[in-house]
């Protein structure tokens, strides 16, 4: 036996396994290979419905049809209703044996004549310019306008009658009251009546102008909630003598709170006030000749820094500042242009007043009430402009017996204007309203992925109510029931329109959404069709094999017969062979 032979009785070799052997050890079964590829396709398949629901984007309808016909509907118009009286005395009494009207007759001749007047004034122009009258005469009941006329012996004993808009301390009609005055001893004039319509014409016709004042550039747009901040800036309180204070309690007071009051049904006003003490120019002025400096028009456009601390505890409200600029002694006496002008306006900011201290030894001052009649008053004419509301006509004069008047006071805010401002504020709202909804009705349906959900549905279609409704109450001869309608509505079109669940795929398109799925998706597809492809190529080679093998043993039984049958034809030879030979 040689030292290569297995020991008798020993156990076997070990045989060397094959690879074949390995890769069947190591990898599962067939069937559960294709049955774990199978799993992602059909989880992929079964989560489709869900996929779809959860991501499915809510686009409720919108009232498209209505939103196009408030399009194509104008601002209603409104006529305010005037209520005409007058005391007693303000008609001569006729002679014996001629008919004595009473007063109410005698009234409603004179508004006839001022009403034929005005139209005749209308009539007279061209139809692009003609407007229309937007106001009517009533004898009884009750108005948020008035005209009175009155008799006194404070009016002026000549001709023309001067009317004038009644205050608080003017006489005792109600505020706002637009009176026209009579000399006891012009009643007896034989033109008094023609006096009364040329009078009445132009206080009526210029407080209530056909054409409603549109809203400039410098005017700020409406919101309701507006602050007003008052700031005193020194512009060096280092450099000589500064001002340390200010009395801008009492100067709001007498100079603001008769303007913005009258305003609390359009606009909700916030105050507040601020003292800077080093707030330096970013220029240098130009010297003047002689003594002072100049700020010219293009330094004008940077004076208010915004290096200065102007700072405002308000959020989202606009804000309108008022500036009392204080110059250092080096810049002193400074003044605006070549005019030696004191005030200008900063559109869409506020306004800005240079005042110039005394010369004197005092290093600190106060700025009394007194001192701050000038700055305040230009500030209210400013508060006009940037508001725009409309200033008192020059056809109205000054109410008597005010004592106001005497320190620049403006007169208080009228039911006149506070009339033109729900008006002008009433168009601008309602076309602001009408311009919202469309472009959201045309950017829903351009942005297919854009959602409208139940909240935004809902502001929308209370807008398009309010919008709706305002004809009605143009009707009822309410305008600042009107002006409600279309504050609230233009407030619920910008809700709905900056919605957080509209403006989220604003901005995201279908770019942005290829860029980010494409890098999550891609590798997961690529790896589970590869696989998937593997295994189908495996699957049917599989197939094939199995066909093969089956179709074997059939070949090798055919053969086996064939081969089995084949000697008889060479025995029968054999056997002829024999035969043959045997004969």
């Amino acid at each position: 036996m040689s030292k290569s032979d297995p020991p008798e009785g020993g156990a076997p070799a070990a045989t060397t396994p094959t690879a074949d052997s390995v890769l069947a050890a190591i990898n599962p079964p067939t069937r559960k290979r294709l049955l774990v590829a199978l799993c992602f396709p059909l989880f992929v398949l079964l989560a489709a419905p869900y996929w779809w629901w959860a991501t499915a984007i809510e686009r409720l309808p919108l009232p498209a049809e209505r939103i196009a016909a408030l399009e194509l509907t104008p601002t209603p118009d409104i006529t305010t209703r005037i209520l005409f009286t007058a005391g007693g005395g303000a008609f001569p009494t006729p002679p014996e044996g001629r008919a004595n009207f009473p007063l109410r007759t005698k009234l409603q001749v004179l508004g006839q004549e001022v009403t034929k007047g005005v139209d005749g004034i209308l009539a007279q122009k061209k139809p692009a310019e003609r407007g229309q009258r937007r106001w009517e005469l009533v004898y009884d009941g009750d108005a948020a306008l008035r005209v009175h006329i009155a008799v006194s012996s404070a009016a002026n004993a000549s001709f023309p009658l001067e009317p004038y808009v009644s205050t608080a301390g003017s006489d005792s009609l109600p505020d706002g009251t637009l009176v026209v005055p009579v000399h006891p001893g012009q009643v007896s004039d034989l033109n008094l009546k023609r006096h009364y319509k040329i009078a009445l014409i132009n206080g009526i016709h210029n407080l209530l102008p056909p054409h409603l004042p549109g809203i400039p550039v410098r005017a700020l747009a409406y919101r309701p909630n507006i602050t007003l901040s008052f700031v005193l800036v020194n512009e060096d309180a280092a450099d000589g003598s500064y001002v340390s204070g200010w009395d801008v309690e009492g100067a709001l007071r007498d100079h603001f709170l008769p303007q913005i009051t009258p305003l609390a049904p359009v606009f909700n006003f916030s105050i507040e006030s601020q003292v800077l003490y080093h707030a330096p120019l970013t220029f240098e002025p130009d010297h003047a000749e002689g003594d002072g400096w100049r700020i010219n028009d293009e330094q004008l456009k940077i004076f208010v820094s915004e290096r200065w601390s102007l700072d405002s505890g308000s959020t989202n409200n606009p804000v309108l500042r008022f500036l009392i600029f204080v110059p250092s002694a080096t810049h002193r006496p400074l003044h605006l242009g070549a005019e030696n002008g004191d005030a200008f306006l900063i559109p869409q900011f506020g306004s800005a007043v240079l005042l110039n201290p005394p010369d004197g030894e005092a290093k600190a001052y106060r700025l009394t009430l007194d001192a701050l009649d000038a700055p305040f008053a230009q500030f209210v004419e400013h508060f006009y402009q940037l508001l725009s509301i409309p200033a008192r006509p020059s056809q109205v004069h000054v109410a008597p017996g005010d004592d106001d008047a005497g320190r620049g006071l403006a007169s208080p805010l009228s039911p006149w204007q506070l009339d033109t401002v729900l008006r002008t504020r009433l168009a601008e709202n309602t076309a602001e309203a009408k311009k919202t909804l469309a472009s959201m009705v045309r950017l829903i349906a351009k942005i297919e992925e854009m959602k409208v959900g139940a909240g935004v549905r809902d502001k929308i279609l209370g807008a398009v109510s309010k919008l709706e409704g305002l004809p009605a109450t143009a009707r009822a001869n309410s305008p600042r029931a009107a002006f409600v309608l279309s504050r609230d509505a233009v407030a619920l079109a910008n809700e709905a329109f900056f919605d957080p669940s509209m403006m989220g795929l604003l901005y995201f398109p279908d770019q942005h959404k290829f860029a980010v799925y494409t890098p999550l998706f891609a590798p997961i597809c690529v790896t589970m069709i590869a696989g998937l492809l593997r295994e189908l190529r495996a699957w049917i080679k599989r197939r094939k094999a199995r066909k093969a093998a089956a179709a074997a043993p059939a070949a090798g039984k055919s053969s086996t017969a064939t081969s089995t049958a084949t000697p008889a034809p060479n025995s029968a030879r054999q056997r002829t062979v024999a035969a043959t030979a045997e004969e």
